[in-house]
């Protein structure tokens, strides 16, 4: 019974020896991909990709430091938070006026819809509350939507890959306002129009996204949500100081190699 025993523990610890190694080999070789894709890339970028599921991995690499960086549009997807997690408080109706512009903010990324919703929260000040509530550390309102003389004095919204990575995961778990409300923002990133950058080269995947670009600042960023037959994976990019021509590109390559590899590695 003893010998059993033993012998049981030792191929238990075999197995899951073997489960960290292959978790190794696959994030080593998914940085590689990276890496490789992203290099034509000029000034500051990173990355992180995961599966979620049974098997979870992570990856989170950068030609620096990966800390926060300019959100451009991706910080509507925590304006978004605010408004229904203040519906979900009964402090704020869902009127048709206010859907409405929730679905020009995430589909089209209409600036002034996101203007009038963060004057609908009551400024700056409760989105930044939100965010904070919920644990997202590096992303800040600092300046509405097309505020120019903002930036000229240094403010500007940040946020990062963690944090974006993070706000899919839970969404898409349904573990962040729980499964009505958190169904309301899938359904909105769901039909996101802008496709052109992670999403455009990948295939049989449903789509749940938010972009941000900022070209004049050399910003261009995605943050995606791939659901295929054989499993769910996400991928956040965010890069500035560079080309808008080379930054697409790569992202694009991007996401239809960091998927493929997913998908062949479940």
């Amino acid at each position: 019974m003893l010998a059993v025993l033993i012998s049981c523990g030792v191929f238990g610890a075999v197995g899951t020896t073997a489960q960290a190694t292959t978790v190794d080999h696959e994030q080593t070789a998914i940085k590689k991909i990276v890496k490789r894709d992203m290099r034509p890339v000029h000034g500051r970028w990173s990355v992180k990709v995961t599966r979620l599921g049974q098997r979870p991995l992570a990856v989170t690499t950068g030609n620096k430091k990966v800390q926060g960086q300019r959100s451009a549009s991706t910080i509507k997807v925590y304006v978004m938070l605010a408004i229904f997690q203040r519906a979900r408080a009964h402090h704020l109706k869902l009127t048709k006026t206010v859907k409405t512009d929730l679905k020009r903010m995430i589909h089209n990324s209409d600036n002034a819809a996101t203007n009038r919703l963060i004057n609908r929260l009551g400024g700056f000040k409760r989105v930044n509350q939100t965010m904070k509530t919920y644990g997202f550390n590096h992303s800040h309102l600092r300046r509405y939507m097309m505020d120019t003389r903002a930036l000229q004095r240094g403010h500007d919204n940040y946020t990062s890959v963690n944090d974006l990575t993070r706000f899919l995961t839970l969404v898409s778990q349904r573990k962040l306002l729980g499964k009505t409300y958190d169904n309301k923002m899938m359904t909105l990133l769901h039909h996101c129009k802008n496709h052109s950058k992670l999403p455009k080269m990948v295939k049989h995947a449903a789509v749940y996204n938010k972009t941000g670009e900022f070209p004049a600042k050399g910003v261009q960023n995605d943050a995606s949500l791939f659901r295929t037959k054989h499993g769910t994976y996400t991928v956040v990019v965010m890069a500035q100081q560079g080309n808008q021509a080379q930054q697409y590109r790569a992202m694009n390559r991007l996401g239809r190699d960091t998927v493929r590899y997913l998908e062949n590695h479940r």
